[in-house]
């Protein structure tokens, strides 16, 4: 691999005043009253022509530290974007600090060549903005490398190209706990992102004991509630009032993960975390599913096959509006999906991409928000693409998806004008009995370090014991 150094512009000089030239502005300045002043500005500006592309580079360095990151998919052509530990499929996109874990990128573009990929990693703080280091501190090898392992798919309708990569790697090893995002770019320029992912790396610097117990008083029957105890004797926490950041999500969701919250009490090395409010979730429902691993049956939620000769269509069963039905318990993999295709040798490039139809039966639109398809399939978020449609001579709401050949769980989320919170329990309805995931994520902001630990990570499954 060839390495270019990048070295800054030449810059052209400043125009300069012809010697004795009495009407030049910059000479008049000189030789006016306020002499000083004016030979103060003029070199003001010659030292700023001179180092403009520094002052540029230091603006563009300011703005990416002003920037909050989170997963997003910039190019429409990119689908079935996974990032998981190797080993644990369903797993966020975490692993442990020099424990030999691995994390496995795939993704399709759907243009259908070969594109150069390149990816970097940038470090971040616990809000998820980039830390005030350069990549030297937290990387080891290359500072940005390329994605090699592609392939091209066969016998399908819709032509793409996969991708895949494994992280950590022989080219680029990450030498700190914490928060990184994952930026995936084209053409060797790092500005010309494709998408970002979040990714976590944490060390075992303390333990986390944790569980989930109902909801109180008027929460009784909606929501879960997690209490957890962390040993902080290992990692020495002296401060864990002002020192520790606590984060706690939901099935893998950030935006409405419970942020900052304050330990009830600490007793020895033991910080405990059992409150009366701010650590409680709705419960929710369990996910709806459909499966079109096989493309030769219709399964339980399908309706129907559409041919359109040059692609596969499928139209789902008219779903219910939950939201006032009582709680019925069924297994599910709390909306999460898995690319697979049991009428091949299931390979990611033999996978179909198919149009799956949704539709959801409301006697009525609602003018307060919209509806979207949502969970995994949408990266947790009320995405524009997944936006239902509400048709009046179909008494309903109808949506479609484009998505490859698997098994996919999903809900319905209302989100309100000027919201940015995802309502599930509007459609889907809310129960506590409800199986949910909850990932326990604990931040120090160690004395004399400039940066966020991620010094520990566990999993609390609901409903507890």
């Amino acid at each position: 691999m060839k390495i270019k150094l990048l070295r800054d512009a030449p810059v052209k000089p400043a125009n300069k005043a012809k010697k004795h030239d009495l009407n030049h502005p910059f000479t008049i300045g000189i030789f006016s009253n306020e002499m000083g002043t004016k030979i103060y500005l003029l070199l003001l500006l010659v030292l700023g022509s001179l180092s403009f592309p520094s002052l540029v580079t230091a603006q563009k360095n300011e703005n990416e530290r002003k920037t909050k990151y989170v997963d997003t998919i910039f190019k429409d052509y990119i689908k079935s974007v996974e990032l998981h530990q190797i080993g644990w499929k369903f797993s966020p996109p975490i692993i442990a600090l020099n424990s030999g874990d691995l994390l496995q990128l795939d993704f399709d573009d759907l243009a259908g060549d070969y594109v150069q990929y390149g990816y970097t990693l940038v470090h971040c703080d616990a809000d998820w903005m980039p830390s005030d280091m350069v990549a030297f501190d937290y990387l080891k090898g290359f500072s940005t490398d390329q994605i090699t392992d592609y392939a091209f798919s066969f016998n399908t309708f819709q032509k793409y190209t996969h991708y895949r990569l494994v992280l950590p790697n022989a080219n680029m090893q990450v030498l700190l706990s914490g928060n990184y995002i994952l930026k995936v770019f084209k053409d060797n320029n790092p500005d010309s992102l494709i998408f970002t992912h979040k990714v976590m790396v944490y060390e075992n610097g303390i333990s986390i004991a944790g569980k989930e117990k109902r909801g109180m008083g008027g929460d009784l029957f909606t929501k879960q509630e997690i209490i957890f105890t962390i040993n902080g004797q290992k990692a020495n926490i002296t401060d864990p009032f002002h020192a520790l950041q606590i984060f706690i999500s939901q099935n893998g969701r950030w935006d409405n993960a419970i942020i900052g919250i304050q330990p009830s009490y600490v007793q020895g090395s033991s910080i405990i975390y059992d409150l009366d409010e701010g650590n409680s979730f709705d419960g929710g429902n369990e996910f709806r599913s459909f499966d079109m691993t096989s493309l030769r049956y219709l399964t339980m939620n399908e309706a129907a096959f559409v041919d359109n000769k040059t692609s596969t269509e499928i139209q789902l069963k008219a779903d219910e509006n939950r939201g006032g039905l009582q709680y019925y318990t069924f297994d599910d993999i709390n909306g999460q999906f898995l690319i697979q295709d049991k009428d091949d040798d299931s390979t990611p490039i033999n996978s179909q991409y198919v149009y799956v139809d949704f539709y959801l039966p409301m006697d009525s639109e609602i003018t307060t928000g919209n509806i979207y398809i949502f969970g995994a399939l949408s990266n947790w978020k009320c995405d524009p693409d997944l936006q239902m449609h509400y048709e009046k001579f179909k008494h309903g709401y109808i949506g479609t998806a484009y998505l490859k050949q698997g098994y996919y769980e999903y809900q319905y989320a209302y989100l309100k004008k000027g919201s940015s919170y995802a309502d599930c329990t509007l459609i889907e309805g809310n129960h506590f009995e409800t199986t949910n995931t909850y990932y326990i994520y604990a931040y120090y902001r160690q004395v004399g370090l400039f940066y966020d630990k991620l010094i520990g990570f566990t999993t609390v499954h609901a409903p507890g014991n």
